[in-house]
């Protein structure tokens, strides 16, 4: 019976998903938009106002366990794709800039959502939010940037060859990484119960990450000369992808950690390179916009009710926007770059997308934040998110061909994960 269920789930949500990313690009807006309206749309903030008894049906309390199971491993699957392709050694080469402009543009934001976290605490907190945890997780909130959806963007707009873009990207990388281990600081200290607890999760921790790069990494580049048979090596790579969700998981922190740190460690050479897109060939399609969708069934645009709760919505968009894009535009602009350069960095750094909606559902499932927040939050990732593709043109970058797009990106992708 559950089985049926969530055959059927899956059928709904590929033909909307499929529907909502076409109309997302006929609107010259990004695949990823399209996903996020859609999980919106059958959620309670649409479909469950106008056919509440449909949504019921298609989505009974009693499924939703796995299909949130389903969605949380599309998740880690693609968070260990997102480290295959964070480009280490472009982050390792960059000029002062990148460092200058990542630190500032992550800063800014994180105080500044901190600050504005500091005055709706406890109204609009989770029920095991305290005021350092809730303080820090929106202050992380504020200082993504979601590096997959940039590169995308940036193709579409061809700007992955300008300096811009460049920057732009490494900025990306750079920011995301402080932002990961922001929240690994928040998740340790919320599920710790004191602070000899907090001490030993940072400190596994730490010993986990000097584990990986110390013996799994060397231990995949030995495989890779000694094992020619490439199913042994695909069995090998998801065993421990699996393992090093799982550590994190028991460690007290999320899975994604995981499976983001053993997408890094992965050596960008053929063989691993093959795996990669073959699971994300699946992913993409199928996992990862169950997350999405689960989302949207989350997220219950109605909690918004009356003006003062749009007002703080409102607020909340203007300090996520001010703190990330001033915070780049003055960073780069004190490295000597014209203002319009300088603002076409911001705009491309306040790009949150599908990282954003990770942060808020660790934040939401911790109990950290309210749902009243989260839906606002959703709507800040959304608005950020949607704002580059308008703005972009009137400052002089102008979209590109579809298969263009497609090639464009599968070139980067090869430059970054072959071998060196």
């Amino acid at each position: 019976m559950l089985t049926g269920q969530i055959l059927l789930q899956l059928i709904v949500i590929l033909i909307v998903v499929q529907i909502f990313g076409y109309l997302s690009g006929r609107i010259g807006q990004q695949w990823v938009i399209g996903e996020v309206l859609a999980g919106l749309a059958l959620g309670p903030s649409l479909l469950g106002a106008l056919f509440p008894g449909f949504k019921t049906f298609l989505f009974p309390a009693s499924a939703m366990p796995t299909l949130q199971t389903l969605g949380e491993i599309g998740l880690v699957l693609y968070m260990f794709s997102l480290g295959t392709r964070l480009d280490t050694h472009l982050m390792m080469r960059q000029s002062r800039s990148a460092l200058v402009v990542s630190l500032s543009g992550t800063l800014l934001p994180l105080v500044s959502g901190a600050l504005l976290a500091y005055f709706l605490y406890p109204s609009l907190a989770g029920p095991k939010a305290t005021l350092v945890s809730f303080m820090l997780l929106v202050g992380t909130a504020m200082a993504i940037t979601a590096f997959p959806v940039l590169a995308r963007l940036l193709a579409e707009k061809n700007m992955l060859g300008t300096k811009v873009g460049t920057l732009a990207l490494t900025c990306a990388a750079i920011g995301d990484a402080l932002a990961w281990c922001l929240l690994a600081l928040v998740i340790a200290i919320i599920h710790a119960k004191g602070l000899t607890s907090a001490v030993l999760t940072i400190g596994l921790t730490l010993l986990f990450i000097g584990l990986m790069f110390a013996v799994v990494r060397p231990l995949l580049a030995y495989v890779d000369q000694r094992i020619p048979s490439k199913q042994v090596l695909i069995a090998l790579c998801l065993i421990l992808l699996l393992l090093s969700a799982y550590i994190t998981n028991a460690i007290g922190i999320h899975p994604v950690f995981g499976a983001f740190l053993m997408g890094i460690i992965m050596p960008r050479k053929t063989t691993y390179i093959e795996q990669v897109r073959s699971l994300d060939r699946v992913n993409n399609v199928l996992f990862l916009p169950l997350f999405f969708v689960y989302s949207g069934l989350r997220t219950q645009l109605g909690l918004i009710g009356g003006p003062v709760l749009w007002l703080i919505c409102l607020l909340v968009l203007v300090v996520a926007c001010s703190g990330k894009i001033l915070g780049c535009m003055f960073a780069d602009r004190s490295m000597g770059e014209s203002w319009k350069e300088s603002f076409t960095l911001g705009i491309l750094m306040n790009t949150r997308g599908l990282v954003e909606l990770i942060v808020l559902n660790i934040g939401l499932d911790l109990g950290v934040l309210s749902p009243t927040l989260f839906a606002m939050l959703v709507i800040m990732a959304l608005v950020t998110t949607m704002m580059a593709s308008p703005l972009l043109p009137l400052l002089g970058y102008r979209q590109i061909g579809a298969q263009l797009v497609s090639d464009t990106i599968e070139s980067v992708v090869q430059e970054q994960m072959v071998e060196r």
